[in-house]
């Protein structure tokens, strides 16, 4: 039952990781024991007892089978499991404890539509990305993430992978609208969601 959760504190696994622990404790097992009969890291299965799961430990989590914490613990079969889903189902909301946009000024949806009247304007202009990238003072790639609205202002909320951060971006904005001839503070516009209709592409 592989399951990844991208959260810093998760009551499901938190649940897990509390009764892992007790478990451990009472059988005298260390950490670095358990950790190595699960295949995990000292640092990510502690994560795990002490229920803070960064994102980077979500991951190697939810690659091992719930079964694998039965067999470590001497549990009945499906206890993991059962562990796990009742948790699952006594939690208040299946989403993390902080809210995607907490730290960004802009949601990533509004980010997103930015990009496309970016792309929109550009395209109408034939200009290339390395052009607006040159006119921006920023690079290919930079453009190339602005454009798939891969831009997120809050680290935690990001997804694995290229993308821009928020702080940066709209240092660079300026440089954009000058680039696209739209007038200052179009792009804000744009993010807000107050017009900013842009020539689609021919």
């Amino acid at each position: 039952m592989p399951i990844t959760v991208a959260s810093i504190t998760h009551p499901y696994w938190a649940a897990l990781g509390a009764r892992a622990g007790a478990s451990r404790t009472e059988k005298r097992l260390s950490q670095s024991k358990v950790a190595t009969r699960l295949g995990l890291s000292v640092r990510e299965y502690a994560a795990l007892e002490s229920g803070f799961i960064p994102p980077e430990v979500a991951k190697p989590l939810g690659r091992i089978s719930l079964a694998a914490f039965d067999e470590t613990f001497d549990w009945e079969p499906g206890t993991a499991r059962k562990t796990f889903e009742e948790a699952l189902a006594g939690a208040r909301s299946p989403v993390p404890s902080f809210r995607p946009a907490d730290r960004s000024t802009y949601p990533q949806a509004a980010w997103a539509r930015l990009g496309k009247a970016i792309q929109n304007a550009r395209l109408s202009h034939g200009m290339t990305r390395s052009t607006l990238a040159y006119a921006a003072k920023s690079s290919t790639k930079t453009i190339m993430r602005l454009e798939a609205g891969r831009v997120y202002g809050d680290p935690r909320t990001a997804p694995p992978g290229d993308y821009n951060s928020e702080r940066y971006m709209l240092k660079r904005l300026a440089f954009v609208e000058m680039a696209l001839e739209w007038g200052p503070g179009q792009a804000a516009e744009i993010l807000a969601g107050e017009g900013g209709t842009v020539p689609q592409a021919a």
